[in-house]
Formats: structure tokens, sequence, C-alpha cells
């Protein structure tokens, strides 16, 4: 019993993934173990399933410019070690977001690695980016992966801007781009398949499983059946829709209208479920923001935005599809006959026909607003990112920025009874722990801890800006993109933050910021997850759920 290759640990070569490495080795008889990743301060090991004959290991975990031994262990054999140093991260940070570590507890965090979509963007309104400025902010993405110190250790480079990404059993990452293009990638960074909406403003991608959609958005969900629930907006042309989302009076129009089908698609790219949203609710009720220009820089100029579907996952104990329509401000179950079981959110504007699917609110209990991403706990909670902005629905006044602020909540929902509570959220009276976050956000409920894991994305600077004159012009500012006389969020550098928070309390155990320190750019974290592991998990290939 003997290695009939020797053992080689080359960098990878893909410049996608720089950090990563190919372990490279062949054995005479079936042999199965890991490899050991050591620096000085921290060590993980990386699962080899058993097998045979000429093998590559993809080697990730490493920290940039850092001494490491890279050891690999298989049965039968004697251990083989590698003195290896990744390279560093650029130097420039346009191109390496400058994340700063505040606090790491890690005996009291989730054990593993934390991924994130992180994304960078001009200091103005998209609606005005110049093309330089559009090719600056969406022809760009990160993927990261950082220890428990919060040091990166992985990093996969992307030609254009990522929304919500998946880790896949077999260790792989599936994510959406912003273009309606869908991708698996091993940690190499290599693309093993791709997916496009056939249907997509921009056409198809040569090399792509084509989808029957005309889009495929925001966070994706691997289903226990092993295909992708997706959300895949699509349009129609309605009859006496709103101009104005201030004033009932003003007068209506026809309109091209986009609204969120919720798709399943197998690997091979056939729709084997869908729901389309028009075909069940009203899209004459609306909220704030369906006027916004959401899809006028994503092919589909003068759209209204009615339902912006921004999360969807299935309930692991039947089968449901849970799902987020931002400006309805609401969470939907809907089960696989297409039937709405229920809906978490305000009941303002709802007809005769939905009073009985909605949940009453028992307890201590806030409504989400423009809320992000819910995820279906172990328990059989939902807990989502609400961005709690305005706070009303038309044509009631909403809340200016100033006075709303994120968090993460997490809802018990009785479904014999049809009543929801309160369980758990991140709300404080603590200035110095608010943030105003204008879009997207992530939460999770951590399997090993029952740690909550929280992304702020899209914040509002820290500092209150001054004019000219020395005056405070933060409490006032609009939420809406077109006002070009007042300021808007976008006209600041954004900031994002990520915390751990113990079990259900609210003490943290990691905290990382995400900042310009210049105040010249602004960066967001989409979302993102956490692995125990880098590679194949140990044990049945399968995946693994909130």
């Amino acid at each position: 019993m003997a290695f009939t290759a020797v053992p080689q640990l080359i960098p990878n070569q893909n410049p996608k993934a720089p950090l990563a490495a190919i372990l490279r080795f062949a054995t005479d008889v079936p042999a199965g173990g890991f490899v050991r990743v050591t620096n000085a301060e921290f060590e993980h090991d990386i699962h080899v399933r058993e097998g045979i004959g000429l093998r590559e290991v993809i080697v990730a975990g490493m920290r940039p410019g850092v001494a490491h031994r890279v050891t690999l262990t298989l049965d039968h054999h004697d251990a083989v070690g590698f003195d290896h140093t990744p390279p560093p991260l650029p130097a420039s940070l346009l191109e390496t977001p400058p994340l700063q570590t505040l606090k790491s507890d890690a005996k009291a965090m989730e054990p593993g690695f934390l991924f994130l979509s992180i994304r960078r963007r001009n200091v103005t309104r998209a609606l005005w980016w110049t093309p330089r400025q559009k090719v600056f902010a969406q022809r760009w993405s990160l993927l990261v992966a950082l220890d428990p110190m919060g040091q990166i250790v992985w990093t996969f480079h992307h030609d254009f801007r990522i929304s919500g990404l998946s880790r896949l059993s077999n260790g792989n990452i599936f994510f959406h781009q912003v273009n309606n293009h869908s991708f698996e990638i091993d940690l190499a960074g290599n693309v093993l398949r791709s997916w496009v909406a056939a249907r997509r403003p921009a056409g198809p991608a040569p090399g792509a499983i084509p989808i029957d959609v005309q889009s495929l958005h925001h966070q994706p969900h691997i289903t226990r059946a092993g295909n992708f629930l997706s959300m895949a907006a699509n349009t129609r042309q309605i009859e006496g829709y709103v101009t104005s989302e201030t004033d009932p009076d003003a007068p209506r129009e026809t309109k091209g209208v986009v609204g969120d089908t919720i798709i399943e698609f197998s690997p091979k790219g056939d729709v084997v479920w869908s729901w389309d949203a028009f075909d069940h609710l009203d899209p004459h009720r609306i909220g704030y923001h369906v006027l916004e220009p959401y899809w006028d820089t994503r092919g589909f100029p003068g759209h209204a935005d009615w339902t912006h579907g921004n999360g969807v996952t299935e309930d692991p104990r039947d089968g449901a599809v849970v799902m987020s329509l931002k400006h309805q401000d609401a969470i939907l179950k809907v089960d696989r006959t297409g039937e709405i079981r229920w809906i978490l959110g305000v009941h303002d504007g709802w007809g005769a026909e939905f009073q009985p699917k909605l949940l009453s609110p028992e307890g201590d209990l806030n409504w989400h607003w423009h809320g992000h991403n819910p995820r279906v706990t172990r328990d059989g909670t939902i807990i989502l990112y609400d961005n709690a902005i305005l706070q009303a629905r038309p044509y009631d006044p909403p809340k200016p920025p100033a006075q709303c602020f994120a968090r993460a909540v997490e809802y018990a929902v009785d479904e014999d009874a049809m009543t929801v509570q309160q369980v758990w959220s991140t709300e404080t009276d603590d200035p110095a722990d608010q943030v105003t976050s204008w879009a997207m956000g992530d939460a999770h409920r951590l399997p090993l801890t029952d740690n909550r894991l929280v992304i702020d994305s899209f914040c509002l600077p820290d500092e209150d800006p001054l004019d000219a004159r020395g005056t405070v012009f933060k409490a006032d500012l609009t939420w809406n993109e077109r006002v070009r006389s007042e300021w808007h969020p976008s006209d600041f550098s954004y900031q994002a933050r990520v915390r751990e928070y113990r079990g259900a309390s609210k003490d943290i155990v990691f905290e990382l910021r995400l900042t310009d320190p210049s105040g010249v750019m602004g960066w967001e974290i989409f979302g993102g997850h956490k692995a125990p592991v880098f590679g194949p998990a140990p044990g049945p290939n399968r995946e693994n759920h909130d």
C-alpha cells in the first residue's frame, strides 16, 4: 500500500481564488482521511473522502501572506507535510474590503468559517450612475471566508455583482449574480455549472443551462430533493395602475409591472414547481417603493416593482415554501398546491379573501417592514432581517430614515391557531447599536450553538454629515430616489456590520465592520452563512438547513 504518485501541493492556477492550493496524489488502494491546515494561531481539517487512483483536494482556509503547514493523513499511509504561504491580498482598497474585527470570542462562537458576499458601490444613486460608475459597481464582486478571528482565509473574485450564496453539501458554492445568471463553483474558483434566465434582457449566456423565466434573483435555496428554489420576477401590463405613492387621487395609467414567480428548478434546468404572485395576490395592493427605479437598472425600464421578492426557503418539516415579498411587507407560506397557508405582516390593505390567511399577533410584537430573506429554524420559527424602513403603507406618511432602525427578528407561528408571537429580536434603544439599513441584510440561527448570526448590509455611516453651514442634515433624508432636491441614503458612504449573538441573548460574541476609512466609496455585504468546514462535510452527502 503506497502512493503511486508523489503527493504535491501546488498554488491554485485560477486567479479568481488565489488563496487556495491544490493537493495532488494517487493511491493504489481505496483510502480516505483528512488534510490538516495549521498556522501560528489556528488549525482546521479538510475531510478527504475515500477513493483510489489519482486525486486532487482543494486546500482552502489559509491566510494571505502567512506561512502554513499542510499535512495529508490517509488510511494506511504515512502523513506527508508541506510548507505553503498563500499570496498577499491586493493592496488597493478598491479591491480588498477593509474589514475590521472588533470582537471575537472563539469559545462562545459557532465553530467554522464565515462566508460573506461583498460588493462595492459609488456614493451616488444607482439611477444616476455614469457608464464608468456602473461598471465599477456592477462588474465586481468578492466572496470571502473568515476564520474565527475574523481574518480572511479564502476569496473568490467575480466580474459581476453577486447577490445571495448558498453552500452545497459537496462543499461547493451556489450563487446568483444580478444579471439573472446563477453558478456553482468549487473552492478553487472553477465554474462547474451555470444556469441562466432564458428570457432575461441580456439574452442567453454561452454554456449556461437555460431556465424558462425572465429573471433569477436574490437568495437561492437548495431543497431536500437537491433542486433549487429561486425568485424569478416576471412582467405584466396592468391597467389603472398607480402613478403616485403619496397621492391617492393621482391619475392612473396602464403600466408594466414586475411581480415575482417562485420557481423550483432541477440541476438540468427543468422547472418542476412554480407559484406566480400575479395569479394569487392583488397587484393593486401596493407598498412604498413600488415606483422606485429598481428594475430600471436591471433591464426593465419604467416598470413598477410590485412585490420585490427577496428571499425564499423550504420548510423542512412539510416541504412548503416560505417567501418574503418586501413591497407587500409580508412573509407568506405557500404549500405545494399553491394555496397560501398564512400571511405574516401588517394587516392593512388585504382584501376579504385574504383575511382568513392573516396571522393574528399575540403579546408584544412589532411587525416587520421591508424585511429580507426569511429562514425556517429547526424549531419551526421564522427568522429574518427586518430593514424596518418607512414603517407605513401608502397613503399613510412614512417614517423618515433617521427614525427607522433595522433589526433581526424571530417569530413563532402557530398554524392551527393562526397566531404569531415575536420571540427574539436585536431591537435596542442604545444609539450606539442602532443602524439605519436601506436594503439587504441576513439573519440565521446557527445549528451547533443556537447562536444568531446577523448581517447589517447596507447601513448609513455612523457620523452625521454636516453641510457647509455646519448644519446636521441626516435627519432630513428622503426615501425617494427620484427626488433630486433632498438627500437620500445612497448619497453617503454605505457600511456593513456583522454580529454573532450568544444563543437567544443580546450578548455579542463576534463583531465585524466594513467601512471605507476615507468615506469616498460604499461597501455592502449582501448576506452570508457559516460553514463548519471547508470542502465536503464528513458523513452523508446532504444539505444542512438552519
